[in-house]
Parts: structure tokens; C-alpha cells; sequence
């Protein structure tokens, strides 16, 4: 019986629970990064230029995503709470508006692609020598945007019914199809960075297919009929009230990165590729804790739901501790080996050289960033998003850009590579403040009691 998928949220063992949500969440996500790893890889054989395109494109593709995470999450968040509340008809009709939502955001970003592409283009910092290869890429990029919102928001809400493996079968059939067509398009074919957008864009059709095949095959506990596709207010309202603040802190962290490179411009394009590369080894490190996260909401959700307040603080110690070893191991190899990791892309003795103290500045507070994470995720699924959007805007954006701005003025272009962390070690300080308080006000212990759940273990 499907229904076991998402009653099991408020019955089985944590630790259970946390692998088989948080797994394959972490493997899709893992698998996700890699490929823009590889694909980065591949773009980066044909020169610096080329990597600095992909570090002006990555920002742009990023508010089309988080678009799609914070419409993901808020569903998930109704979703997974409608269902720990035994309401299925409204977790049904959330799932009919998230297809709803994908169809008309990804309408809406190819028209905007269409008319404003160059203005975007250069207000994101395409300098004179990278612009062409950048727009031969988003061109692509923003043609096949519906793909796009469509895998990410069904997978969040998919994960929320209970179902963790559909989602991750998405991701890895999606990225290693990609890793596998880009060398043809690039190289093969002639394509060059086109090429590169090519493979993603049809990529995404094999991910978005299986999910077609999982809603019209009635895979889905959710008995989805036309009814729940006709626009509904209040749950759209209901949606973005929770998923709001995650697209906030994911536009505010493009916001960022954007300005950033606009600064690191008056540097040469090298800064700006070096910052294009950090990012994604960012990427590949928080990406396993992205997928605990995920892992994570529809548990705390469902039991939030159901008043098991125990257990959402188990799964949250749980979850952070997990997140917390797999980002300080990522961070240790990166500050170790930095020249190995930044060679694999690009061998420019000029970008190695600048790129080396870089990387090695912006990991030092990775091991911050695994509890930091878990608790925007744990205020997102009890509905309380102002304080996820004011934790996620701390590191992101309110703290980072003061210090982009004044710590060059000292320390040149290596104030911008130490406003990472000391954005990180702040926000870090700020959370753990935040989690006791709001712990204290909903009766969750600091602390588990020696029998945290009698009344569960007597059953």
C-alpha cells in the first residue's frame, strides 16, 4: 500500500528514516554535482574564456532555480504537513498547483530569455571577451527552461509524499545522460559551449519523462484529477509563504555572486573564472548536505504535523551531525589539494596561481555550514519561513556583501575570498541562537530524555 510511504514518517526509527529519506537524496544531489563538475570540465577544454562564461551563466540558471526550489519546497513543506494531518485531498490539490506553477515559470523564463537576453547578460558581468560564448549558452539554457522547473519542483514534491527513490532515479538517469552527451555535442558535433547547453536541456527530458510516467501510470498515493490542476489562491498563497524565503535566500545568494563578479571584473576575467570554479567545488561539497536537508523536511514536516515533536529533534541532531562530517571531509580535501582540484579544469599557471590561496580561504568554515543548513530546512517545514529566509540571508547576502565591499579595500583581492568565511562563522553564531529559542517556544528539549518516546515504544 503506497500510504505506508508517508505513515511510516510518524512510526518508524529515525536513523531509518533519516537513510532512506536523506540517501538518495544525497546520491542524486551528489550525482547532480558531479555533472556540473564534468560539464565544467569539458567546457573548460576550450579555454579560460569559457569557464568565465559558465561563471556568468551559473548565477542566471540559479534564479531559474530557485524559482523552482523555493515553489519545491513550500509544496513539500504543505504536502508533507497535509499528510502528517490526514488531510490528502489538500496535499493532492499542492501537488496539482506544482505542475501548474512549473509549466507557467518556465513559459515566463523562456519569453524573458527571448526579448531581454544580451541587457541580462551584461547586467550579470559578461565582459566584451566572454559575452558571445555566454550567450551561445544561455540561449539554449532559457529555450528548454519548462524542463527545468518541472524536474526540480516535482522532485521536491514527489520526496514529500514519502517517496525517495523516484527523485533520485530522476537526478542520476538526468545528469550521467548529460555527462554522457556532452563530450558528443561539444566535441563531435562541432558545438563547442552550445553544445554543452544542448546536452543539458535534453537531459532533462529523460528525468522529466519518468516523472510523466510516475503521475499517468497512478504511481502516485496522490490521486491527482484535472480539479487539482485548475489554479487555486490560497494554495499557491499557502506555498510560497513557506517556499518564499528559500527562493529569497536562492535569488540573494545570485544577487551576491553577481555582484561579486562584477567586482572581481575589474581584475581581469581570471578572478572571475576562479570564482566560477569555487563555486562548484561549493557546490559538490554542500550538495550531499542539500540532500540531507531535503531528506529531512518531509520527516520533520509529517511529524510537526502530527505533534511527535521528539522526534523532529532527533532527526535534526541526526541529520546535522551526518551533514556536518561529509562537509568538513569536502572542505579538508579542498584546502589540502587545491592545485590538483583546479588543474582538473583548467591548467592556466595564471588562474592556478590566483586560484590556490582562493580556495583555500573560502573552505575554512565548511564545517559550520552542515548545522546551519539543517536548521533553515527545520524552520521551512514547520511553516515558519521568516526565520529560514533571515538564517539563508545572513550568510548569503547581509552579511557577505558588506565585507565583499570593505575587505578588498584593505586586502585587495583577497578581502572577497575572506568574506566567505567570516560571513559563515557570523551566521553560524546567529542559528544556534535561533534553534534553542524557537526549541524552548514549540517544548522540544535541548536534550533527549533517557526515553524520549514511552508512549511509541509501548505500542
Amino acid at each position: 500500500m503506497q500510504y505506508k510511504n508517508h505513515t511510516a514518517m510518524g512510526e518508524e526509527k529515525i536513523s531509518r528514516l533519516l537513510l532512506r529519506f536523506s540517501l538518495p537524496a544525497t546520491l542524486a544531489m551528489a550525482v547532480n554535482a558531479s555533472y556540473n563538475i564534468v560539464d565544467t570540465i569539458f567546457v573548460g577544454r576550450l579555454g579560460s574564456e569559457a569557464i568565465a562564461a559558465l561563471s556568468i551563466s551559473f548565477p542566471i540558471q540559479m534564479l531559474l532555480g530557485a524559482l523552482a526550489i523555493g515553489t519545491g519546497v513550500g509544496a513539500a513543506s504543505l504536502i508533507s504537513r497535509s499528510l502528517g494531518a490526514g488531510r490528502e485531498e489538500d496535499a493532492a490539490t499542492a501537488m496539482g498547483q506544482v505542475i501548474l506553477l512549473a509549466l507557467a515559470c518556465g513559459l515566463g523564463a523562456t519569453l524573458v530569455g527571448l526579448f531581454f537576453l544580451d541587457p541580462l547578460l551584461r547586467l550579470f558581468g559578461a565582459t566584451p571577451e566572454i559575452v558571445w560564448h555566454t550567450r551561445e549558452y544561455m540561449s539554449v539554457i532559457f529555450n528548454g527552461a519548462t524542463l527545468l522547473f518541472l524536474i526540480m519542483m516535482l522532485n521536491h514534491a514527489i520526496r514529500a509524499e514519502g517517496n525517495a527513490m523516484l527523485p533520485m532515479t530522476v537526478m542520476v538517469i538526468s545528469a550521467v545522460s548529460n555527462i554522457v552527451m556532452d563530450p558528443i555535442f561539444i566535441f563531435v558535433l562541432g558545438m563547442g559551449i552550445r553544445g554543452a547547453a544542448v546536452a543539458t536541456v535534453l537531459a532533462k527530458v529523460f528525468g522529466v519523462g519518468i516523472q510523466a510516467w510516475y503521475f499517468l501510470a497512478c504511481k502516485s498515493p496522490l490521486d491527482i484529477r484535472l480539479r487539482h490542476l485548475k489554479p487555486n489562491l490560497s494554495v499557491i498563497v499557502d506555498i510560497y509563504r513557506v517556499g518564499l524565503p528559500s527562493l529569497l535566500t536562492q535569488v540573494s545568494a545570485n544577487i551576491s555572486l553577481v555582484f561579486v563578479n562584477r567586482i572581481l571584473g575589474g581584475f581581469g576575467h581570471v578572478p572571475i573564472a576562479v570564482m566560477g570554479l569555487a563555486v562548484r567545488f561549493q557546490m559538490f561539497a554542500f550538495m550531499p548536505v542539500i540532500g540531507i536537508a531535503q531528506g529531512i523536511l518531509p520527516i520533520i514536516g509529517y511529524n510537526f504535523g502530527a505533534g511527535k515533536l521528539l522526534r523532529i529533534r532527533e532527526a535534526m541532531a541526526q541529520g546535522a551531525a551526518a551533514a556536518t562530517v561529509l562537509v568538513t571531509l569536502s572542505g579538508v580535501l579542498f584546502f589540502l589539494f587545491p592545485r590538483f582540484f583546479l588543474s582538473i579544469f583548467n591548467s592556466d599557471p595564471l588562474l592556478l596561481q590566483t586560484g590556490v590561496g582562493a580556495v583555500r580561504i573560502m573552505v575554512l568554515m565548511y564545517p559550520l555550514i552542515g548545522v546551519h543548513t539543517i536548521a533553515v530546512v527545520f524552520f521551512q517545514a514547520i511553516g515558519r519561513g521568516s526565520l529560514s529566509l533571515l538564517l539563508s540571508l545572513l550568510r548569503q547576502f547581509i552579511l557577505y556583501i558588506p565585507f565583499v565591499i570593505l575587505l578588498p579595500r584593505v586586502f585587495n583581492l583577497t578581502g572577497i575570498w575572506m568574506s566567505t568565511p567570516l560571513a559563515d562563522l557570523l551566521a553560524f553564531a546567529v542559528t544556534l541562537y535561533l534553534v534553542q529559542r524557537e526549541f524552548r517556544c514549540q517544548g522540544i528539549p535541548v536534550f533527549l530524555p533517557d526515553n524520549p518516546f514511552p508512549a511509541e515504544q509501548a505500542e
